[in-house]
């Protein structure tokens, strides 16, 4: 259950850097108003749910198991930002460094989920 809540949190704070990003393009320091756009602020909500998430996640699982898949984040925004934001490319360096992502995340999953007992010695 707290991998899918992880999962979950990615998803939503993906979301919302995909909103803040657009939002930010509305922004204009001389007029602190202007931070009150609706992506950005949408954005904002969508952070907060998912911090929400990743709270519950790390109450239901194991923190060096369940953190890894924060960085699904990167893949998401990856591959979601050229979709949205066209200046935005994929080229082979980036889409090269999602796979490493998603099979660095594999491997600490599968590295989980095999059991070791270290059984002590007697007389120990």
């Amino acid at each position: 259950m707290g991998f899918l809540l992880m999962i979950a949190c990615t998803i939503f704070t993906s979301a919302g850097q995909l909103l803040w990003k657009a939002g930010s393009l509305r922004i204009s320091f001389s007029n602190l108003l202007t931070f009150f756009n609706l992506p950005f602020v949408l954005g904002c909500g969508l952070y907060v749910i998912g911090s929400l998430l990743m709270i519950l996640a790390l109450k239901k699982g194991e923190l060096s198991v369940l953190f890894p898949v924060v960085a699904t984040s990167y893949v998401w925004v990856g591959l979601l930002a050229p979709v949205f934001f066209p200046g935005d490319g994929l080229n082979p360096w980036k889409l090269t460094g999602i796979l490493i992502i998603l099979a660095s995340i594999s491997l600490l999953g599968w590295g989980s989920t095999r059991q070791t007992s270290i059984q002590p010695e007697e007389g120990a």
